[in-house]
């Protein structure tokens, strides 16, 4: 912990001291995808070629507590004061220091992971940028559900998970909201996402179609699913006759060839027996004739 904390001492001091040393972000504001990589940077003066032992480099989170994220002091690494949080998932890509470029890389990016970041650089001089990372996880793939409760009621289930949570839109073909009959429930696991369930109980004819629509406000995207309510019975006798005919298909096949195999060893055997015949037959018709 002395190291992160001599490391931001310094900087902090240097940043007043000389003024000349700057730091910059080419990108403010970086926004990645939940379980994606991302590589966030900061660039700082070289002139010339970069001495490596005059070199630090500090990024860290910036929560209710600072969360070190990765330390290199006087060009060397020091993993000891790294936060559990990043432990695994962090890499600086050392071979563009020479370029005056930190990039620090986070892997399978975590929902945790959003927040202000701090890029520190001592060399020479001192200076820091700020950076802010978002990290969204949006309703991509939604499971769906079409259950016959009887008397021609449905019910019609839709759920997925993502991140901020998210409003469940229900509308049917004519595409009017039927949001206020439907239940919807929400849970998060350890991993901070959202576990949306909504279920739709309610009376319908065959052959309607039924809309459930995912809306994340935050993120302004949508994603929807077509419910379509057909005969159950018809589809399972259309199953059950397919797999029947299928089944006599290949019971037919098999048997045909067998019929087929066997009729050409029993011709195979008869040509063979005529062959060993032939020379007999011969014989007997010449002691005949004379």
């Amino acid at each position: 912990m002395e190291k992160p904390l001599l490391l931001y001492v310094f900087l902090f001091y240097w940043h007043f001291l000389n003024a000349l040393f700057t730091v910059e972000a080419p990108q403010s504001l970086y926004t990645v995808e939940h379980g994606n990589n991302v590589t966030m940077e900061c660039t700082f003066p070289v002139n010339g070629k970069l001495k490596f032992r005059d070199l630090s480099v500090s990024w860290e989170k910036k929560d209710k507590l600072k969360k070190q994220v990765y330390v290199l002091l006087k060009g060397e690494e020091d993993f000891k004061s790294q936060h559990s949080d990043f432990k695994g998932r962090i890499k600086l890509l050392k071979e563009n220091l020479n370029l005056g470029q930190s990039l620090l890389q986070i892997t399978d990016v975590k929902l945790r992971d959003a927040g202000l970041y701090r890029c520190l650089i001592g060399y020479g001089g001192a200076d820091y940028k700020t950076i802010n990372l978002k990290v969204k996880a949006p309703y991509r793939t939604i499971t769906q559900g079409v259950v016959s409760t009887g008397d021609n009621e449905w019910k019609l289930t839709c759920q997925s998970e993502g991140y901020p949570q998210a409003e469940v839109i229900w509308q049917n073909r004519e595409h009017e909201d039927l949001t206020d009959k439907a239940n919807t429930s929400y849970e998060t696991g350890s991993d901070q996402l959202y576990r949306v369930t909504s279920t739709l109980t309610i009376k319908s004819r065959i052959d309607e179609m039924f809309y459930c629509v995912f809306w994340n406000k935050e993120l302004q995207e949508n994603t929807s699913a077509v419910l379509h309510i057909a005969d159950s019975a018809d589809g399972v006798l259309w199953t059950e006759s397919r797999r029947f005919v299928g089944a006599i298909l290949i019971v037919t096949a098999f048997f045909g060839s067998l019929m087929l195999f066997m009729l050409c060893i029993r011709k195979g055997y008869l040509s063979m027996k005529i062959i060993w015949f032939a020379p007999k037959l011969k014989k007997k018709r010449l002691k005949h004739v004379a």
